[in-house]
């Protein structure tokens, strides 16, 4: 019975993530442009055009990579920001003020103040 309660989503699973991710991961197709376009320049200024065309290549698969690689160091900064706010918890008093027999005593406070009248 343990086991089907572990295979259920907790609130936090699922869609409810996804945000984040389709964010950073939208940079990916940018950083494999970018380095494609400095791939092709680099290339053709050292070989010519079939320098331009291996530099493109090299620069695609590079710009790939890095790309992946910071979506998901980005990601994991992310939800290590999220167990630390989720860690965070209010104050809490100590149990001798919790336990404390709190008595009010309405009728002196009301009687000190007719006196100073």
């Amino acid at each position: 019975m343990s086991e089907s309660n572990n295979e259920r989503a907790s609130p936090d699973e699922g869609m409810a993530n996804m945000g984040k991710w389709l964010a950073v991961s939208s940079e990916l197709p940018c950083a494999v442009i970018a380095l494609l376009l400095v791939g092709q320049i680099v290339g053709g200024s050292i070989a010519g055009a079939s320098g331009a065309t291996l530099g493109a290549i090299l620069g695609a698969l590079f710009g790939f990579v890095f790309g992946v690689y910071s979506v998901f160091v980005t990601i994991k900064y992310f939800d290590k920001l999220d167990v630390v706010t989720k860690r965070r918890t209010g104050y809490m008093p100590p149990m001798e003020e919790i336990l404390e027999d709190v008595t009010f005593d309405l009728e002196s406070t009301s009687s000190d103040d007719r006196t100073k009248e």
